[in-house]
């Protein structure tokens, strides 16, 4: 009987000669299957002439491809069409490829990219194609091109062709000559609207204990309904300045490179939810974002949402912030809207400044807000400071002074012009003003609030006002109202203006239409709307120091809300309580009286 001779390898099993050659001719037949038909890189750049071939032609890569073909369907869709069209023909950037088809003739088009880039592959007559990145699973759902001239229905865009291999199927549909040509530039890069000064702003608000920055921005003036957003997020290492991307296809490359192990596994990946590309653009927009603390470079699309909260930044980081608009209606065509720097670190309080009025923003988080202000360093030491305060929509704060985090003093709620005197204060102490809402009804209204300091008896450039500033009502007739309220203790020259507005008959508070900080010179009060009449006139010199007013030509049935400000020569004037008027609806002669 005859034997077989046996091949015996250190550390394998023992196989007869038959049945290991059977086994390595599927193995070469693979390797070969494997080897690229043309290697036709495009090169944008000479330098980039010895980059590296994509991570497809690695052997380790195909092996890894191999194996993973037979439990991923799509994959071995791809594998299929691979092995059913043999016609192959190599695609290259701005180079027109033009080929006789026959009808329902089948074929593959090569095309490589060292760069990332908007591309666009116009057909002059209707095909049926698909696209695979990659040679993986991969699929690419391309927006199409608007028909033209030299242009089919059919025609791809790709608003950011990212590096690498593409795989171009196409099935005729009818016989004749077919032109393929592969652009690198977007169809609407051309839109006159893009060469238009276009910048909005951008807003942050960083929460360093909770590693959080809240980014906010306006609206696109271009065809908001159709803006979608996406931001680049830089942090800036040492002294170097960030690169500043021409477009966003070289922000997106840039991110895909680094951290080219992650995206490879996606770009491998068997569920189409991982494609590459989709990872960018497809992602759903989320309210928070986390982001790698180990990246310098990010990339967060938002859709039509303009606001984003972004996690787990560093502190003592500074950061560059792009915003990108995605155009929806012109094949996702990208434009950068605006840029700013931002320092994450831990804000400080605002410093108010003395004999000024600031107008601050008292709608932080949970409808409080915290400033500091500075004891001046004089040679006498001021014993006491002032603070007038006007909430600005009529709206219940109390506010509570703060030093090395204790409290020493707090006042009630007021909703209108208030003077606070602060006594033992020593030159050169830093002190915290917090103001908060009465209760949570007010937060939504408490928003603004105006504040002057002043370490001196009286301010310089605003009027005093009396300890009691309410106005008062004391008759009304059919068509006139006299009011009174009590004079100012200022000695400086000094007039009054008295403002009056129509309340408009509607279901809603007074205290709506109520605005202590907006502009009180006549100028601006006519402006208004629902102004109505404006009258000054000079200090009148009484024993009692009561003022008295008559408003005429009023309208029975109406209702009013009238101003008393107190104006110097040179400053700004400062407003009494606001007084509600409402005149009767029916009037039986001229001497009807009603008295309050």
């Amino acid at each position: 009987m005859r034997r077989h001779c046996l091949a015996v390898l250190p550390g394998h099993l023992i196989l007869p000669p038959l049945l290991l050659l059977l086994q390595l001719l599927p193995l070469q037949a693979e390797i070969a299957y494997r080897t690229p038909l043309a290697s036709n890189r495009i090169l944008f750049e000479s330098s980039e002439s010895s980059a590296a071939a994509p991570p497809s032609t690695n052997a380790n890569s195909n092996i890894a491809t191999s194996s993973s073909a037979r439990r991923c369907p799509q994959l071995q869709r791809y594998h299929k069409m691979l092995k059913d069209i043999d016609d192959v023909e190599d695609l290259y950037v701005d180079v027109p490829v033009r080929i006789a088809f026959e009808e329902r003739q089948k074929k593959r088009f090569l095309l490589n990219l060292n760069i990332s880039t908007p591309l666009t592959i116009l057909f002059s007559a209707p095909v049926g194609r698909k696209m695979y990145y990659n040679q993986t699973a991969n699929v690419l759902r391309p927006a199409a091109v608007a028909p033209g001239i030299d242009t089919a229905v059919g025609s791809l865009v790709l608003p950011c062709a990212l590096r690498g291999h593409y795989d171009l199927f196409v099935q005729a549909r009818q016989s004749g000559a077919l032109k393929v040509e592969a652009i690198a530039k977007h169809p609407q890069q051309n839109w006159p609207l893009l060469n238009s000064t276009h910048r909005i702003s951008i807003r942050t608000q960083n929460r360093v204990r909770k590693r959080q920055m809240i980014v906010k921005w306006e609206h696109s003036k271009f065809d908001y309904h159709a803006m979608h957003y996406c931001l680049v997020i830089q942090r800036i290492v040492g002294t170097n300045e960030p690169p500043n991307y021409s477009n966003f296809c070289e922000a997106v490359n840039a991110y895909v490179e680094q951290s080219p192990r992650s995206f490879a596994m996606a770009a491998t990946s068997c569920s189409t939810e991982n494609n590459l590309l989709s990872l960018i653009w497809s992602t759903p927009a989320k309210h928070e974002r986390r982001l790698n603390p180990r990246h310098n470079l990010h990339i967060v699309c938002t859709g039509k949402r303009r606001q984003q909260t972004l996690r787990r930044l560093l502190p003592k980081s500074n950061y560059r912030l792009d915003l990108y608009g995605v155009h929806q209606n012109r094949q996702n065509l990208t434009m950068l809207l605006g840029s700013t720097q931002v320092s994450f670190n831990r804000t400080h309080p605002t410093v108010l400044r003395q004999q000024a009025l600031s107008l601050l923003k008292i709608d932080g988080q949970h409808g409080a807000q915290i400033y500091s202000f500075k004891v001046p360093d004089t040679a006498t030491t001021p014993a006491y400071m002032r603070h007038l305060l006007l909430p600005c929509f009529g709206s219940e704060i109390r506010v509570r002074l703060l030093r090395q985090r204790k409290e020493i003093a707090k006042t009630d709620a007021f909703y209108c012009p208030t003077y606070i005197r602060q006594t033992g204060v020593k030159a050169g102490e830093r002190y915290l003003m917090r103001f908060e809402p009465s209760n949570e009804d007010e937060t939504l209204r408490a928003q603004k609030v105006l504040v002057a300091l002043s370490s001196e008896p009286l301010f310089r450039d605003l009027p005093e006002l009396p300890s009691n500033i309410t106005v008062f009502n004391v008759r009304t007739r059919c068509n006139r109202a006299t009011i009174a309220w009590n004079g100012s203790p200022d000695e400086r020259a000094l007039s009054y203006c008295i403002i009056v507005f129509n309340l408009p008959q509607r279901n809603r508070s007074v205290v709506d239409y109520t605005n202590y900080c907006m502009d009180f010179t006549p100028k601006r009060v006519m402006q208004q709307k629902n102004f109505v009449w404006v009258g000054c006139r000079e200090k009148q010199k009484s024993p009692d120091n009561i003022e008295t007013e008559t408003i005429l030509n009023l309208i029975p049935g109406s209702s009013y809300l009238v101003y008393v400000t107190a104006n110097l020569s040179l400053g700004k004037p400062l407003p009494y309580q606001t007084l509600t008027l409402h005149m009767a609806s029916q009037c039986l002669d001229g001497s009807h009286e009603t008295y309050y």
